[in-house]
């Protein structure tokens, strides 16, 4: 561990056997919710076709999902540093989102009434208000992972983040289904109804997450003992906490590498419904396999996090974001001759895509609670997601590559950071291990 100077600890009362019960309940509920809510806004299906039909170009895509990326990771040191100075956090956490939640509410109006008339201001309008809305997320999910980690035992973290997958991964094919009869050509829906819905449907599963927010129990806490470090002297201890702890600067390392892969997720939608043929109701059926992925995604984080640890299922995740650019590249040379049969290794992608992407931060989330002091715990989080923020170039960089090169060219560069991710996972230590 890191030799700087370590934050107050927070001493907080043991929850009683009923209380872990209900909130290992209220936090699943919470992310199956709001997991399937976004099925509804998919950032690499939904989003990407409403861009493209408000006249947005690979690159203005891109710049979406980089915006929606970075607003998420940038401001969790920030937030860290208020965090860990509150004795309770879930109060904090219930405001927050009972105000920003609607924030997809208001897209969901300006959709409909000026999808038409000004399109150049609603895709204005919803590249600034996913950038709000994950920006005001971040401010919940820095205390989550802290309420998690306080709340549920370490060996039963991997049921309850797995079951909440299963459970939204299930929701999210209903979802997927939605999305598919809503964008269809003969819909009863044209546009721009038809995306204000998908808005709308979003709104009301993440205020169900909100109403689960708020039924935690959150374990009687003491004030902190001493003052919390302020964020200019956290500011100055990231260099000696990263240079001097090895194991935590590696996880970094990994996960900012394996989170590169993403700069292809945008556009294999874009390369099924303009190079391959499908039209954009395809992208239903992508939601679907993803979703589906998603739920086999918290099948194996049942699996692996309780019985093998973290460092297990890093290694699983980021073998399986190598399967979605790898797919992508054999049927680069097929997409003539496949037609509209292409859809078939497309859903396959969409599957693996799926896997990757609901899984892609727990196992290093869940190595930080399982290695870091708890006092540290918001401080690691917020450092890990900081510095993840570096990939929220990628999906512009994976735009500038789509249009300017070649769709072949975004997935070989994907798989590439995949298969080196993975190979320097192997200087990253397991938490389970002993002695």
């Amino acid at each position: 561990m890191t030799t700087a100077e370590p934050c107050a600890p927070v001493t907080s009362t043991a929850a009683t056997p009923a209380d872990v019960r209900w909130n290992a309940g209220a936090l699943a509920v919470d992310m199956a919710s709001f997991n399937v809510g976004m099925s509804f806004i998919s950032t690499t299906t939904v989003l990407p076709a409403l861009i493209t039909t408000l006249g947005g170009t690979e690159v203005l895509v891109g710049v979406a999902s980089g915006i929606a990326s970075g607003a998420w990771l940038l401001p969790q040191l920030l937030v860290a540093s208020f965090v860990a100075r509150l004795p309770r956090k879930q109060p904090f956490m219930v405001r927050t989102a009972w105000l920003t939640r609607p924030i997809m509410l208001v897209l969901a109006l300006i959709i409909l009434f000026f999808g038409e008339t000004r399109p150049g201001v609603v895709l204005a309008t919803i590249i600034a208000g996913t950038g709000l809305f994950f920006v005001f997320d971040a401010m919940v999910s820095v205390p989550w992972f802290d309420l998690i980690a306080r709340t549920v035992p370490a060996t039963r973290r991997g049921r309850v983040l797995g079951s909440a997958q299963v459970v939204g991964g299930i929701g999210g094919i209903l979802a997927g289904v939605a999305v598919r009869a809503i964008l269809a050509e003969g819909s009863a829906l044209p546009f721009p109804s038809n995306y204000a819905l998908l808005y709308a449907c979003a709104t009301c599963m993440m205020l169900a997450s909100a109403l689960a927010l708020t039924l935690i129990r959150e374990p009687a806490a003491d004030a902190p003992t001493k003052e919390v470090l302020p964020l200019r002297r956290i500011l100055a201890q990231l260099p000696g906490i990263i240079a001097n702890d090895g194991p935590f600067r590696w996880v970094i390392i990994v996960r900012v590498l394996a989170g590169f892969v993403g700069m292809a997720s945008a556009f294999y939608v874009l390369n099924a419904t303009r190079n391959a043929g499908l039209s954009v109701e395809a992208a239903g059926y992508f939601v679907s396999a993803q979703v589906a992925g998603s739920l086999a995604g918290g099948l194996l984080t049942t699996m692996l996090q309780d019985r093998w640890g973290p460092l297990v299922h890093i290694r699983a995740i980021i073998g399986v974001s190598a399967l979605a650019p790898a797919m992508a590249l054999l049927c680069q040379p097929l997409l003539a001759d496949l037609g509209p049969s292409v859809l078939y290794p497309y859903l396959l992608i969409y599957f693996t895509l799926g896997i990757y992407m609901g899984s892609i931060s727990w196992p290093y989330f869940n190595w930080i609670l399982e290695y870091a002091e708890e006092a540290r715990r918001p401080l690691y989080i917020g450092m890990a997601n900081t510095f993840g923020a570096i990939t929220m170039v990628t999906p512009a960089l994976g735009g500038w590559v789509a249009r300017d090169i070649s769709y072949t060219a975004v997935f070989a560069v994907a798989l590439t950071f995949a298969l080196t991710s993975l190979a320097l996972s192997r200087w990253i230590p397991s938490t389970r291990r002993r002695g």
